[in-house]
């Protein structure tokens, strides 16, 4: 199954994790290396922005972006003799 493009750049942001890499840049490689247009990827970032796992900065008319760590609730299902317990635990992604 193919990986959305907006799943695409998040998974490149969080390899980079820490590092501000400019819109731009990302435009590039989306252009270069997919069929998608450069300004698909434009959107695509200013959602992940607006969902809160990006953080975006402005310098000299250029955005920059870089990843935002953040804690999810996963789900644990742990059998004992036949009993089934659910439970939730906080990781960070």
């Amino acid at each position: 199954m193919k990986q959305s493009l907006r799943d695409r750049i998040l998974a490149y942001y969080q390899r980079h994790a820490g590092t501000f890499i400019s819109g731009g840049e990302i435009e590039r490689l989306v252009a270069q290396n997919t069929k998608y247009k450069a300004s698909n990827a434009s959107r695509r970032l200013r959602e992940l922005r607006e969902d809160g796992l990006l953080e975006a900065k402005g310098i000299k008319g250029t955005v920059f972006y870089r990843y935002v760590p953040h804690e999810e609730d996963r789900t644990v299902v742990e059998v004992i003799g036949n009993v089934a317990y659910k439970r939730i635990e906080k990781v960070m992604v």
